[in-house]
Formats: structure tokens, sequence, C-alpha cells
């Protein structure tokens, strides 16, 4: 219980930094790109923007303002190294904190139905079905503590985080790095790409829903085709 009281004071505390301290000031998309762009090319700036997020994901910040901080600063292909690298610890560092303050008061509470959660989630949420979360527009502190509170496997949620974020994140490094390059007034084929970054984000967003439909068509059909079997 002390473990669990420490993990909500924890996430308050974040919840009341953000909403009431000068520190909200500082976590804005215009204030960290300003003071990024101001150390960009110094060596340890990168690993700032890293320690942000695994410092900060826990806490409930969203991950969206520093990613395009990324990419407006690091460009495409470094931004989307940072931010793949830096999301990836924020959400590790998440699900271990959940895993380690609050998992065990979850299962004392629970008790046996928590297993029969368990070993239903083992069955359904496979690694596919993990990969396909990261595509979908879910509060990412969200998905990484009940992640760690379901029993999840910290192998498979590692494993499936890394190759979601893999796929999805250089796509939103990459709008962001066009975004900045317009403002910047560099504007040869901007919009064409622009254009192509906005597709890509669609599909990002929509191909899991896509899916997810397709999935559930093919079980009714398999349903459908071995009840005529039964008959």
């Amino acid at each position: 219980m002390l473990r669990f009281l420490l993990l909500v004071l924890i996430v308050a505390a974040g919840f009341a930094a953000l909403r009431w301290s000068p520190l909200a000031d500082y976590l804005t998309q215009e204030r960290l790109t300003q003071t990024f762009d101001r150390v960009r090319d110094i060596w340890w700036s990168p690993l700032v923007l890293l320690a942000a997020y695994l410092l900060l994901c826990p806490i409930g910040v969203p991950a969206t303002p520093l990613m395009f901080t990324g990419g407006m600063v690091y460009g495409t292909l470094y931004g989307s190294i940072y931010n793949t690298l830096g999301i990836f610890l924020g959400g590790a560092s998440t699900f271990l904190l959940g895993r380690g303050l609050g998992r065990e008061f979850v299962l004392h509470l629970a008790g046996k139905r928590m297993k029969r959660v368990e070993r239903a989630i083992s069955r359904h949420a496979g690694f596919w079905s993990l990969v396909g979360l990261r595509f979908l527009p879910l509060p990412f502190v969200l998905v990484n503590y009940c992640a760690a509170l379901a029993g999840i496997r910290p192998a498979l949620f590692l494993a499936s985080t890394a190759v979601g974020l893999a796929l999805t994140v250089p796509v939103f490094t990459y709008f962001a790095a066009l975004i900045s390059r317009a403002a910047s007034g560099d504007r040869s084929g901007v919009y064409l790409q622009l254009a192509l970054a906005l597709v890509l984000l669609a599909l990002v967003t929509l191909l899991p829903r896509f899916w997810a439909a397709w999935k559930r068509r093919k079980r009714y059909e398999e349903i459908k085709a071995r009840r005529r079997t039964l008959r």
C-alpha cells in the first residue's frame, strides 16, 4: 500500500507541478523549441532531450511537445532517432515505475479476478495488438501504466513499444521538421512534402482501425463458417 501511495503521490505531484507551478510555462511547445534551439550545437543537448522524456513521461507530461521539439530542432533523421529513443525510455520508465510501485497492491486487491484478467490479456493481447496501441491516439502515460498494472510481461511490453514507436515516431518527427522548415522561409518543395506528411499521419492514425475492423470481420466469417459446418 505504501508503494502504491508513493506512485499516486508522484503522479499527483507531477500533475500539480504542470498545472500550478512555473514549470508549466517552460514546457510549452514554443519555450521548449527556443531552449533546445539555443543549445542545439552543444554535444550534450540530445542527452537533455532524452532525460526530459525519461523524467517527464511518468508524471503525465504529453510526449507530443517534446517530439515536435526534436523534429524542429534536430531535423528528420537525428530528430527521429532522439525522439524514438526518448519516448521509448519514457515509456519504459513509466511501465517499470507502475509495475514496481503499484502492481502488488492491485494484485492484493483483485486477487483471483486479477489472475483471470491476466490470462485473458495473455490470450488476446499479443505482440501485434500491443504494437497497434502505439498507432492509436491514446494518452501515452495511461497506456503505459495500464500495461504495468494489468500484468503485461516486461519483455513483451518493451519489444512491442520499440516496434510501434519505430513505425510511428519518424512520421510525426518528419512533419515537425517540415513545419520548422516552412516557418524559416525555406519553402522549396515543402508544400508537396507537407501533403505527403499529412497523408502518412492519416495512414498512421487510420490503418490500425481498418486493421481491427478487418480482423473482426474475418473472425465473424470464421464463426459463421464454423456454425454452417456444425449444421
